[in-house]
């Protein structure tokens, strides 16, 4: 098959996949890309601080991008930032008690998204998958 042709099914897989990733947050007061982004904090903020900066490399954005979709998610009550005691420069993210109301909804919503997104593959073709987006990643760099 011609890179061309898989590229352009790839292209459409993935605009298919925002739309029904976004799907799954229809209804609620996030949005796909907040609720990742609560997700991600959710997660990470078990084992150690959450800082402006990790989300700017999970999500591969400007940190412009990062500090308006933070504003928004703090201006909604979802998180607020605090100053380190030791270096008040550093401002790690804290999730609210609304979103600690609401954790295991995101969590069970995106676990669910992941979830359907691999119905029916057997684990030889996931691996399959897996070598190819990883070489598909080196090749960018």
């Amino acid at each position: 098959m011609k890179e061309k042709q898989l590229m352009e099914k790839y292209d459409k897989l993935n605009r298919k996949m925002h739309r029904y990733f976004s799907s799954y947050f229809v209804g609620t007061t996030l949005t796909s890309i907040q609720a990742l982004v609560l997700h991600y904090i959710i997660t990470e903020s078990k084992t150690r601080n959450v800082f402006p900066k990790d989300l700017e490399e999970f999500l591969e954005i400007k940190p412009s991008s990062v500090t308006s979709l933070i504003n928004n998610l703090e201006r909604n009550g979802y998180l607020r930032r605090e100053s380190l005691a030791d270096d008040g420069r550093y401002k790690k993210l804290v999730l609210t008690d609304k979103t600690i109301e609401i954790q295991d909804k995101i969590i069970n919503r995106i676990d669910d998204y992941m979830k359907s997104m691999f119905v029916g593959i057997s684990d030889e073709d996931l691996k399959v998958f897996e070598k190819v987006i990883m070489q598909m990643t080196m090749n960018i760099g």
